[in-house]
């Protein structure tokens, strides 16, 4: 378990594309009703013309929350950018996005390739460079699902959906900015979710996402309530103590499995993939953007799980942040 102080989520903001899939009404398949069922998806944002970047939509969603916070952009002192579809091999796309905002060019900049998990990984990164650097902070994280997935799979068509997120990070000395973290990874279950390129290889034939949903679901029921119990219990806090759990929103039945596992009271599981579908690196804070936009003070354990395998787990205070309105581009 790895610890933190003094640095807090002050703002939240979110981009879509502006198509939105319906499910009862787009997909098309014999199974269709217990596909909706299971994943719990009713209608995500899509961008089916493959004309819109993550950057892009990182981009609406930094400048709406650096208005809404009434930020300078000469005092940001750091941006993250975590995704898995990334607008260049090289450069990195952070590099790229600070010249699109109009950020100082002594900033730190880079990219984390993360997907499911990549948000609590980018989480605990910004905080230690707001608590090392005593500034403020950009961290984007969002996926072009549409860019990896088959169109011809329906199934996967019908999961995932594209967006972006800007959260806001700050330096504040506060007794209740104390926040807790736990990382996980195993590269043996690499091959069960996967993008088989390089990007290098031009001979190959286009590639779409490969996954064993049924190594995935086993996966996340070893490895996610263990760290959970183990975090919750290293930090001596109890599942009455969290206000809210905020899991990656990978498919409602593996949410629900969890909660059962975990023993978390109902009213404290939250969601977004009814609307937003599993939007990868984003979903977490897509989650909280959705549903906790009238509340202050809460203590939320989030988690995310997936390609890698990778997980990671943490509790924070969620003190009183900004959240700017949704924006579709």
């Amino acid at each position: 378990m790895y610890t933190n102080n003094d640095c807090e989520i002050s703002g939240i903001s979110v981009c879509v594309p502006k198509k939105q899939i319906i499910n009862n009404k787009f997909l098309k398949f014999k199974d269709k009703k217990e596909f909706i069922r299971h994943t719990g998806v009713n209608k995500h944002f899509l961008d089916l013309k493959r004309s819109i970047s993550t950057s892009d939509l990182c981009l609406v969603a930094s400048n709406n929350i650096i208005k809404n916070l009434n930020w300078k952009k000469k005092d940001i002192g750091f941006l993250l950018f975590v995704s898995q579809t990334r607008d260049f091999m090289l450069p990195n796309t952070a590099c790229v996005l600070q010249k699109r905002l109009g950020l100082n060019k002594n900033i730190l900049a880079y990219d984390i390739p993360l997907g499911c998990s990549g948000f609590v990984f980018g989480l605990y990164t910004a905080f230690l460079m707001s608590k090392n650097m005593k500034t403020k902070g950009l961290l984007l994280s969002g996926d072009m699902s549409s860019r990896f997935i088959d169109f011809k799979d329906k199934k996967m068509l019908g999961l995932f959906g594209d967006a972006g997120t800007a959260v806001a990070i700050d330096y504040k000395k506060k007794a209740s900015n104390f926040s807790y973290f736990s990382f996980g990874t195993d590269g043996g279950g690499y091959k069960n979710l996967i993008y088989n390129s390089d990007g290098m290889d031009l001979k190959k034939s286009k590639k779409f996402l490969e996954m064993d949903g049924a190594k995935i679901f086993e996966f996340a029921l070893d490895e996610v309530p263990a760290q959970i119990n183990k975090l919750i219990s290293k930090s001596k806090n109890s599942i009455n103590s969290i206000d809210y759990f905020v899991f990656h929103q990978a498919n409602k039945f593996l949410l629900k499995t969890l909660m059962k596992k975990l023993k978390i009271p109902s009213q404290k599981i939250i969601y977004s993939i009814d609307d937003f579908g599993n939007t990868n690196a984003a979903s977490i804070p897509i989650t909280i953007f959705k549903n906790l936009k009238n509340k202050k003070n809460l203590k939320v354990l989030i988690s995310g799980f997936g390609v890698g395998y990778s997980w990671a787990s943490a509790i924070l205070n969620l003190n009183n942040p900004k959240f700017s309105s949704l924006k579709k581009i």
